[in-house]
């Protein structure tokens, strides 16, 4: 009759397979929650002062996508906001002449990590960088 396996090591499998099973869904859950976070994204067309201590003007007028989502019109000095689901993104920024078409498009790769805390992007600096 030694065929059979103990009960008590029956109960230390089905305690395992459950520990098991929630350890797998919490991560499922983490997981899920930051690839589907919805984050608002500040949006400034403003002068700033660059890296080697030279001022850049702002931008005219620029039309601004993220991830594919609804274009943001800045003119200069504008904010706005734009939305970012998960964690990279594409941003494009287009130029924009007087009669609101396209002048030049850059596309720039960023994440929210590469943000500051409180996710103000400055569409003049990051039309540098896009280069």
């Amino acid at each position: 009759m030694n065929e059979f396996p103990s009960r008590r090591r029956v109960i230390l499998k089905h305690i395992l397979v459950n520990c098991v099973i929630v350890a797998l869904l919490i991560a499922l859950g983490v997981w899920c929650y930051t690839q589907g976070k919805t984050y608002k994204i500040s949006l400034g067309n403003y002068a700033y002062t660059g890296e080697d201590g030279q001022e850049y003007p702002a931008l005219e007028a620029v039309e601004v996508i993220i991830d594919d989502k609804e274009p943001v019109f800045l003119l200069e000095d504008d904010s706005g906001t734009g939305e970012a689901t998960g964690r990279s993104h594409t941003m494009v920024i287009e130029l924009l002449d007087e009669k609101d078409n396209p002048i030049e498009s850059r596309s720039l790769q960023f994440s929210i990590a590469d943000l500051d805390d409180n996710l103000d992007v400055n569409v003049a600096e990051f039309w540098r960088k896009a280069k």
